[in-house]
This record gives structure tokens, C-alpha cells and sequence, in this order.
């Protein structure tokens, strides 16, 4: 799990301190300094700045202004000094719809919470690399045993990271993680704050929590539950990453009861990801590959070796063509 974030903030209020303190501790992350600054201060004082300069190992500033105030632009100086922001991740926040009333302070504190959760991801990115491609692996019935024989199927080198929902009772999540640990060459997972998708692993999505795979490759956790008869949802997270990773990715669909993953499955094809089933014939329940097959989405089907075989084909193929692209731009 991750470990909590160390924060700079630069604020213009002791109120509005109070309130990022409270979010920061909501979202697990420490405010390690504060510098405030007043309206009629002309901004950060070289002695503030230089005092600033001299504190390590912090993992992200916040800067908390009303920029509908003119002394707000004069904090530039902090932006631009390199010995705070050339490392680390600064996140700027307007803050002067607080002034608005409650409804806008309601709405600003709710943006706030969630920059500071994708800001967890940021940081892990300066030492990790998310993987060029993000596949999920979605089944209920009969699906650990499934999925376990496609991982060891699979070769170690792909520049890929799988994630995993499985419909599972809470509580499961330990007992299925050591399963994986033992299926072949991708290093098992449980998704949690700022988890960074990196090639060569599997993150399970533990069905207590919902997630978001964002952009770059990282993951935000939610407190709220995930919506629907579904838990986790197979067709919330797929939609997710159809609008996220599209072409850089698929879903394979396994063994399973139910219809969860149908309604994404159009959508991840609408997007040019792939959409692959398990061969329902070799299912334990063929109610979900089937379900997607009668959507005229799917693109492949076959056991569990022969889906791990046609990614491993696909995924060098992808590989020798970006070699390819590479080497005509030289």
C-alpha cells in the first residue's frame, strides 16, 4: 500500500489552510509545511522563498490562491523556482469561488480531494513506467482457475499490465492474490491509491472499493461503493478504460454467470480496443463469453493457452511495428 504523501502547501488564508487539512488527512496525505501568504504581502518574501528551498523530501506542492485577487500572480516566483517545482508535481488550485458560498465551497473541496488522490499516481510515476498496453481480465464462475492458466501461458517480456475483476465476496481478495503469485510471470496486485499500471504485473480490484484508471497509467480509489447488481464492475471499469487507453489495450472476457461486461464490450470496439471472449466450450459457465459473442464485438475466442498465445502474437507484432515507426523517423 502506498505511503502517505509528504505535501507543501502555499496559501493565502488560515482558513482555507484548515479546510486542505482536513481534505488532506480525508485522502490519507500530510501537510509537512505551510506558507501563507496575505493579500497585502506582495507575495512570497525571498527569506520565505529561501526558507522554502532548504526543505527535503517532500513529494508535492499545493498552491491554494484567489487568483481573482491580483497579489496572486506575484507567487509565480515559487512556481518557477526550480529547486521547488522541476521535481516534483505542483498542483494550482483557484480558489476564489470559495468566496461563493456554500454549494461552491462544497464543489471546490470535492475537486480538491480528487487531485490530491490522482497526485498520489503522479509521484509514483517519477520512479515507475506505466505499461504501453492495459488489458483487463474479466470473469466470475470459474474464472481463477481460467485466468491463472492464461498468465502462465504467457510469455515474461510483454510490455503489458492486466487488470483483474473477478465477481468476488469481500474478504477473497488475499485468498485469490496468492493464487496469482503462483501463476507464471506477472507479479500480482491488490489496486490501490496511485497504484501505477507497470508491464509485467496483474492488479486485482478488490470488489469493497471502485477505481478509475486514469490517463497516464495510475489508479484512483473511491470510498463509495461500485453501482449495480456487480461487484466489481466489469462494465464500469471497461468503460473507463475504453475512454482512458482505447487502441492501447482490450478485454478478454472468461468464464462467468451474468451479462456483466456485455454493454462495455460495444464500447471498447467503438474505440478501437480489442475485445476477446474465453471459447465457451471450455468455460465452467459460458453465460458471459456468450452474452459478448451475440454482440458481434468480439474479435477472438479460444481457451485460455490459446487467448495468452494470440496476445503474446499480437502484442510483438505491435512491438516490431512502433520498432518500425521508430526507426523510419531517423
Amino acid at each position: 500500500m502506498p505511503r502517505s504523501l509528504r505535501l507543501g502547501v502555499i496559501v493565502d488564508s488560515e482558513a482555507k489552510l484548515a479546510l486542505i487539512k482536513t481534505v488532506a488527512v480525508q485522502v490519507g496525505q500530510k501537510i509537512e509545511c505551510s506558507v501563507l501568504v496575505s493579500a497585502n504581502s506582495g507575495g512570497v518574501s525571498p527569506s520565505e522563498l529561501a526558507q522554502l528551498e532548504t526543505i527535503q523530501e517532500l513529494d508535492a506542492w499545493l498552491v491554494a490562491l484567489n487568483y481573482a485577487d491580483a497579489q496572486a500572480a506575484k507567487t509565480e516566483q515559487v512556481l518557477l523556482s526550480p529547486s521547488l517545482a522541476s521535481d516534483i508535481p505542483v498542483i494550482v488550485c483557484d480558489s476564489s469561488e470559495l468566496s461563493y458560498g456554500p454549494v461552491q465551497q462544497c464543489q471546490w473541496l470535492k475537486r480538491l480531494k480528487l487531485r490530491l488522490q490522482r497526485v498520489q499516481g503522479d509521484v509514483n510515476l517519477l520512479s515507475r513506467r506505466a505499461a504501453s498496453s492495459v488489458w483487463l481480465l474479466a470473469a466470475s464462475t470459474g474464472g481463477p482457475s481460467a485466468v491463472c492458466e492464461f498468465l502462465q501461458a504467457l510469455p515474461s517480456e510483454l510490455d503489458v499490465a492486466f487488470v483483474y475483476l473477478q465477481h468476488i465476496n469481500q474478504g477473497y481478495s488475499s485468498a485469490l492474490i496468492s493464487m496469482l503469485s503462483k501463476a507464471g510471470h506477472y507479479r500480482p496486485r491488490l489496486a490501490h491509491q496511485g497504484g501505477v499500471l507497470e508491464a509485467g504485473t496483474v492488479t486485482l480490484v478488490d470488489p469493497a472499493y471502485r477505481i478509475e484508471v486514469q490517463n497516464n497509467g495510475t489508479l484512483v480509489c473511491f470510498d463509495d461503493p461500485w453501482k449495480g447488481p456487480y461487484q466489481p464492475s466489469i462494465d464500469q471499469l471497461a468503460a473507463n478504460v475504453a475512454r482512458t487507453h482505447s487502441f492501447r489495450g482490450g478485454m478478454i472476457v472468461f468464464t462467468g454467470m451474468g451479462e456483466d461486461g456485455v454493454a462495455s464490450s460495444r464500447l471498447v470496439a467503438q474505440q478501437k480496443g480489442l475485445v476477446w471472449v474465453q471459447k465457451p466450450e471450455t468455460c465452467v459457465v459460458d453465460s458471459m463469453p456468450q452474452a459478448v459473442l451475440q454482440t458481434g464485438c468480439a474479435q477472438f475466442s479460444g481457451s485460455p493457452i490459446e487467448l495468452a498465445q494470440a496476445l503474446s502474437k499480437h502484442l510483438h507484432h505491435l512491438q516490431e511495428q512502433q520498432l518500425n515507426e521508430s526507426s523510419a523517423t531517423y
